[in-house]
């Protein structure tokens, strides 16, 4: 069992309900300095070979998310047809799709449809190029089968790396469907 010390700026009764906050980070330095994961991790990076850029504008306000790069959140506040499916890997999305803006240049839809598509092709080739699917993962974490803990990590940690992948896919077609112009 793990124990866990946390030096807190003032007493914490036990049973309380505490939140501690990693700051931002992406899951491999998570992985490597506390042992975890995140699925839903907003700060979660993936590096795109491709030269497609898609507004950044026009995709922050699909989702209702506002702020800076680096102060990205979702507005909740503001009625949205994927309200539900907007969490930390759709805000991940936001800060790690190549994006383009340029002060009152609106982007042209067939251009932007183009970009999102080629995106989401890339995020399939590395979908692909794992060799487990997202199922698989899923099974071999749910079955009765004893593994390392190592192993269950590691496993934990692709199957992360796949979700925020296919979470890019669906945030892209959303974002296509619902191109503000």
């Amino acid at each position: 069992m793990l124990e866990v010390m946390i030096k807190a700026g003032h007493a914490i009764k036990k049973g309380d309900e505490m939140t501690i906050d990693y700051m931002n980070g992406v899951n491999s330095k998570f992985l490597e300095r506390y042992g975890f994961s995140s699925p839903t991790n907003p700060w979660e990076l993936i590096n795109f070979s491709s030269p497609a850029k898609i507004h950044m504008d026009s995709l922050l306000s699909v989702f209702n998310i506002a702020g800076l790069h680096d102060e990205l959140y979702h507005n909740s506040a503001l009625p949205s047809v994927a309200t539900n499916f907007v969490d930390g890997a759709v805000v991940a999305a936001a800060r790690a799709l190549p994006t383009w803006s340029d002060g009152d240049v609106p982007a042209i839809p067939s251009v932007e449809r183009k970009s999102a598509q080629v995106l989401q092709e890339e995020c399939r080739q590395m979908l692909d190029s794992f060799s487990t699917t997202i199922q698989q993962d899923q099974q071999i974490l749910d079955s009765d089968v004893h593994i390392s803990k190592t192993r269950e990590i590691a496993i934990k940690y692709r199957l992360h790396r796949k979700l925020l992948l296919q979470k890019i896919i669906d945030s892209l077609e959303i974002y296509q469907d619902r191109i503000l112009f």
